[in-house]
């Protein structure tokens, strides 16, 4: 359970599933089915509740709604394209845009599968332990069934003052037991970061979180 999740033990609704959908899906283009499983697992795994109607399912509503406002594109046959805020906000120059884009780009891709655990951080942490001469600095681990760059873009867009480095992005099929054994095997080495948001914060490195993987999941490939 995500314990800085808004609606913890709240149903899924129309307007949560509005806000899902473009955390998960904004700049893609997607099967409608993968929309409606994706949005209802994101909300149970982070401490939501299933929709309280029986019928009239709150995803099937919020892509109607989004369609109607021009926030999602019917391309026929199920599928639909999920405009980022980056296309529709106009306030934002193409400067602006690519300099993001730019800092977006993953230092390092590793691993194979539809989807990716990834590790970001904020060069001022690097660089005040460069400082330090420490070789650690906090990172953020997290998971993405999808796009990572898009989640990692939702998490941090506009509301802080310098853009991530995206450290490493592990590609797998095997999300959730990635995720979840690197993580855990840093809480053991005692490297969570607990004055930080969230449980997902680590003080480690793109190049550790790497020797993590290679000897637990090396075999794989």
């Amino acid at each position: 359970m995500n314990n800085q999740y808004e609606y913890v033990e709240r149903p899924l609704t129309l307007n949560i599933a509005r806000k899902l959908i473009h955390e998960l899906f904004a700049g893609q283009t997607v099967q409608r089915q993968d929309i409606l499983r994706t949005v209802l697992d994101t909300h149970l795994e982070r401490g939501g509740l299933v929709p309280r109607a029986t019928s009239n399912n709150p995803v099937t509503l919020a892509l109607a709604s989004m369609r109607r406002e021009g926030q999602t594109e019917d391309r026929g046959e199920g599928i639909f394209f999920i405009f980022s805020n980056l296309q529709s906000d106009e306030s934002l120059d193409s400067e602006n845009i690519d300099a993001a884009e730019v800092n977006l780009r993953p230092e390092k891709t590793i691993g194979s599968g539809k989807g990716s655990v990834y590790l970001y951080y904020f060069p001022t942490y690097k660089r005040l332990a460069e400082l330090e001469s420490e070789t650690v600095w906090p990172c953020k681990i997290g998971k993405a069934r999808h796009d990572a760059i898009n989640r990692i873009r939702s998490q941090t867009r506009t509301a802080l003052p310098e853009y991530p480095k995206i450290g490493l992005i592990i590609k797998t099929n095997e999300l959730n037991l990635m995720e979840t054994t690197i993580q855990n095997i840093l809480r053991l080495q005692g490297k969570q970061k607990r004055d930080a948001p969230g449980t997902e914060w680590f003080v480690t490195s793109p190049s550790e979180v790497e020797q993590i993987y290679e000897n637990n999941f090396g075999n794989l490939q």
